[in-house]
């Protein structure tokens, strides 16, 4: 969205003023005022893409080259694009054709074939340890909004093939790989990219408040830094269209930029990289020799001088990013999820709902417990059990109807991207693992003071709450 939710440019809001789709969520604690530089992956980070518009792009030219290069029957190219189909977090099983959801104890609790789900005694007997190790080929995950077309395309064609409507000589296994290298080759060889940079303003959104924020954290004595897997001409094509100004006058807002950096490779010694030619590239300059092609991490610290945590780097990639920058290095993260705003959003309405569905979880743990002990009491309470058994079966009424009316607002098949359930999901749990703070977008920090201490909520323990009932 385009649009700003700030009375304006200079405005510092308090967090309590700010539309809750726009606030920044904290894990970790982290106080800006010891980061000394600041670093931006590009792709769903500092650019926000318009998703739907490029996954459709993304999926129409891959069906077209399933048939054109990989011999796929031309039949393919009329099967429907499914924007829902697929959300980040979700787990391929190419072995079967499904598509998992998992919860962040790594537990399979939905499993799609085609267009249907597996009832339990399906998903059971297909996955009958419940867990699984998804680190193996078998298995890919979700991880990015770049993969959202190949979970679309992979299960339209797999429905195809359960309707009998298409009859393939590959196994699902081969399916998936072919839609993964094909699109793959879509973004090595160009010819998604020059789709894109020939109508930047249908695939991107512009954020007015993103040049302000990145100003601000330039006048509280930041250094800032580009780090992005984008090759230099592309960069400076969706920099420019994002920032506008003189061609390659973006650069300014940066003190040094990488591209094609090879994340996660870059974050292991690899050496300096190439320095990008001088007026080479008219959007993307390097008039002030700052800019390089490749290189690591130990080199990018050198030319800031900054290190560990005195860094604070944004990303979308929850591993490429946010894992590998944390674990190798040491750098604090903020993880960029455009997701956030919708489901947020849409569940700000029902937050009663949602206090009210908690209440009564906690209200059916003491039902089910008093019914369990009139049952064992014996005949001389029955009356009591009688009272307690309608008790319970109004209250899981009411959270049914609770439930129903919750899951109504998110997606019409997987639900919440940060839940499942009374669990987070996996994506949800890798979140509150390895990502310092999280928000939807960079420029949610205009909302914040430059030197911020973003202080983690009191995580209350299942014990604790019977101890501190105001929590």
């Amino acid at each position: 969205m385009a649009e700003t939710d700030r009375a304006g440019a200079d405005a510092v809001l308090l967090p309590g003023e700010l539309p809750p789709r726009r606030r920044i969520f904290t894990n970790r604690n982290l106080r800006m005022g010891s980061i000394s530089a600041i670093g931006f992956d590009m792709d769903h980070t500092l650019a926000v893409y318009n998703v739907e518009n490029f996954s459709r792009l993304c999926f129409e030219m891959a069906l077209e080259r399933l048939v054109s290069d990989r011999g796929y029957p031309e039949s393919i190219l009329t099967v429907p694009w499914q924007p829902d189909a697929a959300i980040r977090g979700l787990v391929v099983d190419k072995k079967l054709g499904n598509l998992l959801k998992i919860d962040g104890h790594g537990h399979i609790t939905r499993a799609r074939h085609g267009n249907q789900f597996l009832d339990r005694d399906e998903r059971r007997g297909a996955y009958p340890r419940g867990r699984t190790r998804i680190g193996t080929p078998r298995y890919r995950v979700f991880d990015t909004l770049f993969d959202l077309p190949e979970g679309s395309l992979y299960t339209v064609l797999v429905e195809q093939v359960a309707r009998g409507d298409l009859v393939l000589r590959v196994s699902f296994r081969r399916l998936y790989d072919d839609i993964r290298e094909t699109v793959d080759t879509l973004h090595a060889d160009g010819t998604l990219k020059a789709r894109i940079t020939a109508d930047l303003g249908t695939y991107f959104i512009r954020d007015p408040d993103l040049v302000p924020t990145l100003e601000r954290f330039q006048a509280a004595g930041k250094r800032l830094f580009l780090l992005t897997n984008s090759e230099v001409e592309y960069t400076g094509a969706v920099m420019q269209h994002l920032v506008g100004g003189a061609p390659g006058a973006w650069e300014g807002l940066f003190d040094l930029i990488v591209c094609a950096a090879g994340k996660p490779g870059f974050f292991l010694e690899r050496g300096p990289g190439q320095a990008v030619q001088p007026d080479l590239h008219p959007l993307l300059p390097a008039r002030r020799a700052n800019a390089y092609v490749g290189g690591d991490c130990f080199h990018l610290e050198r030319l800031l001088d900054a290190s560990g945590d005195g860094i604070l780097y944004f990303g979308d990639h929850t591993y490429g990013d946010i894992l590998r920058s944390k674990k190798s290095v040491g750098w604090r993260t903020a993880m960029i999820v455009p997701e956030i705003e919708t489901e947020v959003a849409n569940l700000t309405p029902l937050r009663g709902a949602w206090q009210e569905l908690n209440a009564l979880e906690e209200q059916l743990e003491d039902l089910v417990e008093a019914r369990d002990q009139a049952r064992s009491a014996g005949a001389a309470h029955a009356a009591t059990l009688a009272l307690l058994e309608r008790r319970l079966g109004d209250a899981l009424g009411r959270r049914a109807r609770l439930q129903r009316q919750l899951r109504a607002v998110f997606n019409p098949y997987w639900e919440s991207l940060f839940r499942e359930g009374r669990a987070p999901s996996r994506f949800g749990q890798q979140i509150m693992e390895f990502a310092c703070i999280y928000t939807s977008r960079v420029s949610n920090f205009l909302g914040y003071p430059a030197d911020k201490f973003f202080s983690r909520p009191l995580e209350v323990l299942p014990h604790e709450r019977w101890a501190l009932p105001e929590t």
